[in-house]
């Protein structure tokens, strides 16, 4: 119980009088509920509330929720944290951080007094009262106090100056003053942290030290070779990750590098630059996608760009490559899919068994236990994100793969990137090649705004180019007021827009119907392509130049960055439209920050803000759930517990009798996990 910690802690003495709000202002306010109903605003119901306090009145809603008005009606205290907007010149707070409040009685509402607030609701439904909570709570914290064995040995404590175990419980909880508040969660973040940095460098010493040892001797005349072939120059961090890469794969240890760029950066050249060095050096690579998709295309690009002929007479799934000039022999090259016939499949793995194709391109069923390569040397790993690091492991674990590259489309901030891949050695790519002319966004607020979108989409259409129209769901939802691809469909039938040619691409379509679509989307067979967020990631249509994004509202910050890259790829300049319904001040927060940045990093930051640190990387991160932005923003605490993770793992301090308190507490955390340490 004691770890139960508060979510957040109301400071009395800066409880911000109703009054005294102004907009933009982020405050903390407690008032009464005198008035409460639900209303419509445009698709969104929203649950309204007038909160009085003293001094005066403001509006709180919570767009897309009308069923707190069951929770949160008249004569209802209310604690509400949140930023001061507007609706219709009166001031609103939105979607704020709230919670059910006792009436401030005397002797409670005391200058200087922090109250911790539990999380004790549930859809809306309180469990408990804050005050029940709290009292038993603080009954626990007194009882306990001085009975809680430390853990942190005495020289962390020493050296980093935190709060003891004791005094760190009792302060998050019950804190005296915003100090002693400061110090215990600087307690917590920091051993947050240094578990999170023991766990992931222990499994990297452990890898170096028992992976298999593939020293690749690379040749540098051949790299420079293929790079003179293609009919552009590569961009200075192309040239530094190539550099960097190489140089890991010379070395005894496996190579673990994470490849991140903004959209369109080239980080796929870069993947193919490395793979083919190693074919040349006599081993075998493999390039995985999350999707079919996007595997196929990779292979389609790889077949036209090196003018790949079929290697079997019935078969479209291997071909022979031939680059003259820096590759001594013609390279076998295998697309394996999961939705493959069996006996195909049978096939295409007893040639890679048999060590007769050289680079197989494929989804994560590649590294099935029937895949035996007897050479693999090195694989990419495209958009790490969807996979985590226990997929990561398996991966590397069932195919023996010495070498391995993760490729993030998504740009992640150093910090977050630090924490959840401290295993991982990072390249970035952030300059977008030569030629192209960039996006010009536009977030539409009304009618008026629509009306130039689809103008300009009809513009573009007419001058021979394409476009795309996404929408977040594939059939209508009574839950959800987001435009689906079936409801586009109807109301764009109704429209100019009918006039074009337009196909449809969602994620409930075979591998094969899906395929067929954006293969004659590429060829320009059709106009428009309304889809859903499928072609978020590896889709590559030059010639689509305008986009409509349905329900902007609906994704974070680097999901709609991810869909705007689909166009913005040619030499023409690009067009991006947001449409949404949601005029929340969190909505209205990201959308316009989404308008204004082209920069998919300063875009990731923006989000880290807003929505906290989420799922960045596709599966539960062992060590770091729950992090706050607060934790991943504290850059000076976690180079501190980096520090302090290495000098633990450095002088094998787990041997000293002082630090077996600390291995009982990380074995503890992390005991579903293979920790690697030792």
């Amino acid at each position: 119980m004691l770890r139960y910690f508060p979510i957040r802690h109301i400071d009395y003495s800066a409880v911000k009088p109703i009054a005294d709000c102004m907009k933009n202002e982020n405050v903390t306010i407690i008032g009464r509920v005198v008035k409460a109903s639900n209303r419509r605003f445009a698709r969104v119901s929203a649950c309204v509330v007038t909160l009085r306090d003293r001094t005066g009145s403001i509006e709180i809603a919570w767009y897309g929720q009308p069923y707190l008005i069951k929770t949160y009606t008249e004569g209802t205290w209310l604690s509400v944290s949140g930023k001061v907007g507007s609706y219709q010149s009166r001031l609103q707070i939105s979607s704020p951080d709230t919670e059910i409040v006792d009436a401030p009685k005397d002797g409670e509402n005391i200058d200087g007094k922090i109250i911790p607030i539990y999380s004790i609701s549930r859809e809306g439904e309180n469990i408990i009262p804050q005050r029940t909570l709290r009292s038993a709570m603080e009954k626990c914290v007194r009882r306990s106090f001085n009975k809680i064995e430390e853990y942190l040995p005495e020289d962390i404590l020493t050296e980093t100056h935190m709060l003891g175990i004791n005094d760190a419980i009792q302060n998050l909880h019950f804190p005296q003053n915003q100090d002693h508040l400061r110090l215990a969660k600087q307690r917590f973040l920091f051993e947050s942290m240094l578990f999170n940095q023991l766990f992931m460098q222990s499994r990297r010493r452990r890898r170096e030290r028992d992976s298999n040892q593939i020293e690749i001797d690379v040749d540098n005349v051949f790299i420079e070779d293929m790079k003179s072939h293609f009919p552009f120059s590569l961009t200075n961090d192309q040239e530094n990750a190539i550099k960097e890469i190489i140089e890991d794969l010379q070395r005894k240890v496996p190579m673990r590098r994470m490849l991140q760029g903004e959209v369109g950066s080239g980080k796929t050249l870069v993947a193919l630059v490395s793979l083919f060095s190693v074919i040349r050096s006599g081993y075998q690579g493999a390039f995985m996608s999350p999707t079919e998709i996007l595997a196929q295309q990779h292979y389609i690009n790889v077949k036209n760009q090196f003018r790949g002929t079929n290697f079997l007479d019935f078969s479209n799934n291997v071909i022979s490559i031939e680059m003259p000039g820096i590759m001594l022999r013609r390279i076998g090259v295998a697309l394996l899919l999961g939705s493959h016939p069996l006996s195909e499949k049978k096939l295409i793995q007893k040639l890679i068994n048999n060590g007769e194709i050289d680079l197989i391109i494929g989804t994560h069923s590649l590294f099935q236990e029937n895949f035996k390569p007897p050479r693999m040397g090195f694989s990419v790993v495209d958009e790490q994100h969807r996979f985590g690091v226990e997929q990561r492991d398996s991966l590397v674990n069932k195919s023996k793969v010495p070498h391995l590259l993760s490729m993030s489309a998504t740009p992640i901030p150093r910090s977050l990137a630090l924490t959840l891949f401290g295993d991982l050695d990072i390249s970035t790519l952030k300059d977008i090649p030569s030629g192209r002319k960039g996006i010009e966004t536009t977030w539409c607020k009304n009618k008026e705004d629509k009306d130039t979108a689809y103008r300009k989409v009809i513009e573009e259409i007419n001058a021979g180019r394409q476009a795309f129209i996404v929408c977040p769901l594939i059939h209508k939802s009574e839950k959800l007021n987001h435009i689906s691809v079936e409801e586009k469909m109807t109301e764009l039938l109704s429209t100019e827009l009918s006039k074009f040619s337009i196909e449809i691409l969602h994620g409930e379509m075979s591998m094969e119907k899906k395929s067929d679509v954006m293969n004659r989307f590429k060829k320009n067979e059709f106009n428009i392509l309304l889809a859903t967020p499928v072609i978020e990631v590896g889709v590559d249509i030059p010639n689509a130049t305008c986009m409509i994004i349905e329900s902007s509202d609906r994704f974070g910050l680097s999901g709609l960055h991810q869909i705007r890259g689909r166009v913005g790829r040619g030499s023409e300049k690009s067009f991006c439209y947001l449409f949404s319904n949601n005029i929340s001040e969190e909505a209205r927060e990201r959308l316009n920050a989404f308008e204004n940045s082209k920069d998919g990093f300063d875009l990731s930051e923006t989000d880290l803000k807003i929505r906290g640190p989420g799922d960045y990387v596709g599966s539960k991160q062992s060590g770091v759930s729950g992090m706050s932005y607060e934790m991943i923003n504290d850059t000076e605490t976690l180079e501190l517990s980096r520090l302090w993770a290495l000098k633990i793992l450095g002088d094998n301090k787990y041997s000293n009798p002082e630090y077996n308190k600390l291995r009982l507490e990380f074995e503890d955390r992390f005991a579903p996990f293979d920790t690697g340490l030792s």
